[in-house]
């Protein structure tokens, strides 16, 4: 049986350094409210959110390897950049760490870094939120509220997704190319669930 959400929090927040604890806090609640908003369980985007980023500081140089070993696809910018992997690897563990979950709560913490379009609505909503959850600092409040004022989950990645385009390309980042596959999947009409 799984952890209920509290003892979820409580494992992740002894986990994380506090800033990185308020931000998953702020894609908690940010979860929640798209949840709402879209017919899904608030619990579910609950607990997703909490868990997102359980693992963003134990990924080195072997993550990618072990990732591999647990049967999860890593793509090739995750092997240049491990702390990528860290949906990854926290999918990886899901299960061990809250006594079982659903594999869609694992879909989901594992793309939310780069998307995929098998991610879901769950994965959407937690791709959302950690981009755009208030305590996030590269976004005004008039950018947040344009994502939030789309109609549907996709609507919102494409707007984050042409918000992130120049920052990479001011950077000379290449985008990921499951992220380029997302990204028109979702410009063709592609829906996440």
């Amino acid at each position: 049986m799984s952890m209920i959400y509290t003892e979820l929090e409580a494992f992740v927040r002894a986990r994380l350094p506090e800033r990185r604890f308020q931000h998953s806090l702020g894609v908690v609640e940010m979860s929640r409210s798209l949840a709402g908003r879209f017919g899904l369980s608030v619990l579910d985007a609950s607990s997703i959110g909490i868990y997102h980023d359980a693992y963003r500081y134990d990924c080195d140089d072997s993550t990618a390897s072990y990732c591999r070993s647990k049967g999860i696809e890593v793509f090739p910018e995750e092997e240049n950049d491990p702390m990528l992997l860290h949906g990854a690897l926290a999918a990886a563990h899901f299960d061990e760490d809250a006594g079982g979950v659903p594999g869609f709560w694992k879909t989901a913490v594992r793309h939310h870094t780069l998307g995929h379009r098998d991610m879901g609505p769950y994965g959407a909503v937690v791709y959302i939120a950690d981009y755009a959850e208030k305590g996030r600092r590269h976004l005004c409040d008039d950018q947040r509220n344009a994502i939030l004022s789309c109609g549907t989950l996709e609507e919102m990645i494409i707007m984050i997704m042409d918000m992130q385009r120049p920052y990479f390309q001011s950077k000379g980042i290449r985008e990921a190319g499951v992220s380029v596959e997302l990204y028109e999947f979702l410009k063709a009409g592609g829906r996440l669930g």
